[in-house]
């Protein structure tokens, strides 16, 4: 298996040979993250890295938590597969995670994660439009006694959070899509991290001759999370409305499986829990359940 650096930026193909394709997690790209110390790892998994975006999942043990802190060049998301976890940022935010919520981190905001848990947690995440430069991993990278904490010893050095911190608990809307959970300008400069409770993703409709839930936990200029559910029943299979995007995207299957068909192409894909889909700009698709029961799929797409 290849170390992730060498991976990063063509996996699993060269940004100039993207296509269609159905990623199975027996396919996946494996390491330690970090490589040099697995007692502070995590077990990471690496679905799709290009040009535009990084798809992964990592894994905890219980009470487990990487280290050092870890930081990108881009936006992160996360959607929780199996908690909760406790999300740590540099700042002195803690925000605590259970099962199907999410969380926005901007581009440079220092975090780690920790697992109280007794059973190991699983972690969807998503950066765009670069999880790495040259100047990351920094070579620089603050120690935990440098950071916000309970009776932290710098932290009088360090920002007083509460005045950047949004309130994002009003009633979503349509026009929130590109600036949620908050416009991204002010968190970027000031680190603030926006966890996203399941009563606090902005709903919508995707699709009106057959309408899909939608359900966003990240939206702005950098990328769009979040989730796809469609319902069972109808005459024959439910079926969304084909729908296609002018940046890169992937589906991840969470409940399912999902029949994807590309429209225009006529092919179509049994994307089975825990498989992805990678989609490049432009590609038209449609989801189709086959299922007696809603089934459910994180989208991750760099631009709607």
């Amino acid at each position: 298996m290849a170390k992730l650096m060498e991976i990063m930026g063509h996996f699993p193909f060269e940004p100039d040979e993207k296509r269609p394709m159905l990623i199975r997690k027996e396919d996946y790209s494996t390491a330690l993250y970090p490589p040099n110390n697995a007692f502070t790892s995590d077990n990471t998994f690496t679905l799709i890295t290009t040009d535009t975006f990084m798809l992964g999942i990592y894994e905890l043990g219980p009470g487990g938590v990487f280290a050092p802190l870890d930081i990108h060049p881009g936006d992160e998301s996360y959607y929780i597969l199996d908690g909760p976890v406790l999300q740590r940022s540099g700042n002195g935010q803690f925000a605590y995670l259970e099962t199907g919520e999410g969380l926005w981190m901007p581009e440079g905001a220092w975090h780690c994660c920790h697992n109280f848990s007794d059973h190991k947690a699983r972690i969807l995440y998503f950066i765009t439009p670069k999880a790495w430069s040259e100047s990351i991993p920094p070579a620089v990278i603050p120690t935990e006694e440098e950071t916000k904490f309970y009776k932290g010893p710098n932290n009088a050095n360090l920002p007083d959070m509460r005045e950047h911190i949004q309130d994002i608990s009003r009633q979503g809307c349509t026009d929130d899509i590109g600036h949620f959970p908050v416009d991204p300008e002010g968190p970027r400069k000031t680190g603030a991290v926006y966890a996203v409770r399941d009563f606090e993703k902005l709903n919508n409709i995707h699709g009106t001759k057959h309408p899909m839930l939608m359900r966003f936990i990240t939206s702005n200029d950098y990328g769009h999370f979040g989730e796809f559910i469609l319902p069972a029943g109808g005459y024959g299979p439910r079926c969304s409305d084909p729908d296609s995007h002018k940046g890169d995207g992937a589906l991840y299957c969470v409940e399912g499986p999902v029949t994807v068909n590309l429209t225009k192409l006529q092919e179509s894909f049994v994307v089975e829990e825990g498989n992805c889909f990678f989609l490049p700009a432009g590609t038209e698709y449609q989801l189709v359940n086959f299922e007696g029961k809603p089934v459910k799929m994180i989208f991750a797409v760099t631009e709607l």
